[in-house]
């Protein structure tokens, strides 16, 4: 039986409709809490987006399960990273990193990400990116097309994917600190993205690209206002953005004051290192 008030696919399909985005890619970043109850969880939030038609993309990276630390003789500075904290045996060994090898079958994500993203990633249906450490996966229509976006030299090809199929983003409960979207737009605005490692299959490490500290992204809330819509779905405020209009704003604002996405920690490297352009190679 379904619980008194309780958030059913209908009334995600419903606020999907009324918000212009059917038959669309949505990225979707939710607090399951903020609805109050959801009749079947988190799959009421996909499978209310998929019966309008449309696409869920989530978040889906795990770089503490499947990273490991800068190899020795790849260690690029100005790359939000205080390589002397990371420890290397002396044959330059990680001896503390996992050795599991990511590949597009792996279900796990990083908690912090939440239960939407777990549930995402472990769906049948879902399509899951090859390289890195699985940082997106989409569900629906255009699943596969989000997801082959994605190269080794652009970890974001699923967000230009997302521009290019005129999508958007749905902060589903949940502030801009959440928006993936905005690393693009920092990649826009003339930053290099963040270099980190993972193990390859051969064993050897490997590159991987990725955007880090996003603790100051809802200093560009007023910049992102003017196409910003909300909606309230159950106890829910979901804050709509279209994906190209909110690229093109944030891109400008990062270009016009590099510091807006500066975090309130003072000693950021990942901020200070971002803000001065990104790693130097």
């Amino acid at each position: 039986m379904t619980p008194p008030g309780a958030v059913c696919v209908g009334d995600v399909e419903s606020a999907v409709r009324e918000a212009g985005l059917s038959g669309r890619p949505v990225e979707v970043h939710a607090s399951l809490r903020s609805f109050g109850v959801l009749e079947a969880g988190p799959a009421t939030i996909v499978e209310g987006v998929l019966a309008a038609g449309s696409t869920v993309l989530a978040a889906t990276m795990a770089p503490d399960l499947f990273g490991i630390p800068a190899p020795p003789h790849d260690r690029p500075p100005r790359n939000g990273i205080d390589y002397a904290a990371q420890g290397v045996s002396g044959d330059g060994a990680h001896a503390a990193a996992p050795a599991r090898v990511y590949n597009s079958t792996s279900t796990e994500v990083s908690a912090w990400l939440g239960a939407f993203s777990a549930h995402v990633a472990g769906r049948p249906d879902r399509v899951r990116c090859r390289y890195a450490s699985g940082e997106f996966a989409a569900v629906g229509p255009h699943a596969k097309r989000l997801i082959d976006a994605e190269t080794h030299a652009d970890v974001f090809g699923p967000l230009r994917a997302l521009v290019e199929e005129d999508g958007a983003v749905v902060l589903m409960g949940v502030g801009l600190t959440r928006m993936t979207l905005i690393h693009l737009a920092e990649v826009e605005a003339g930053r290099r993205p963040f270099i980190r490692w993972a193990r390859g299959r051969d064993g050897r490490p490997v590159r991987v690209r990725g955007g880090e500290c996003s603790g100051g992204f809802e200093s560009l809330a007023p910049t992102l206002a003017p196409i910003e819509r909300q909606f309230l779905v159950g106890r829910s405020r979901w804050r709509v953005f279209p994906a190209r209009e909110a690229v093109e704003l944030a891109a400008q604002a990062i270009r016009e004051d590099p510091a807006i996405t500066r975090c309130p920690k003072a000693d950021c490297m990942e901020c200070a290192d971002a803000i001065a352009g990104g790693p130097l190679e």
